[in-house]
């Protein structure tokens, strides 16, 4: 299982039996350090064939809105380019964060993309598995 970390807010872990990549976001990264974290997973992605993602935001603080509009408006195409199509999302019990997310993954075409939202790990792994 490789993992890599991305500063001190991002750790992606490419878990192959699914296969998926794990994208756990910790507190409120700096714009660099998000968009490495979500670059970092796009190579992942890339180099293991994987098109799902678990993204475990239990931790995480809400995203500053430029890079809400870049992961949507930048990073998705790249991703979806390469097959991306399927993303578990982990919520917190914020409120202010879950509705964030919310709001980002609105943005996506239901079409090329489907998501949906868990407040367990395992139900998520397990929804990954089946798709």
């Amino acid at each position: 299982m490789e993992t890599i970390e991305v500063g001190n807010h991002c750790k992606i872990t490419v878990i192959e039996d699914i296969p998926c990549l794990k994208i756990k976001w910790i507190g409120l990264p700096p714009s660099n350090e998000f968009r490495e974290g979500c670059n970092t997973a796009l190579e992942l992605m890339r180099k293991h064939s994987i098109t799902k993602v678990l993204t475990d935001n239990t931790e995480a603080k809400v995203f500053a809105v430029e890079d809400q509009k870049w992961l949507n408006e930048e990073w998705l195409p790249q991703a979806q380019a390469i097959g991306y199509r399927c993303s578990a999302v982990l919520l917190p019990n914020d409120p202010f964060i879950t509705f964030a997310v919310k709001n980002i993954m609105a943005k996506r075409d239901p079409k090329k993309f489907i998501s949906k939202f868990f407040n367990d790990e395992r139900e998520a792994t397990d929804w990954l598995k089946q798709i």
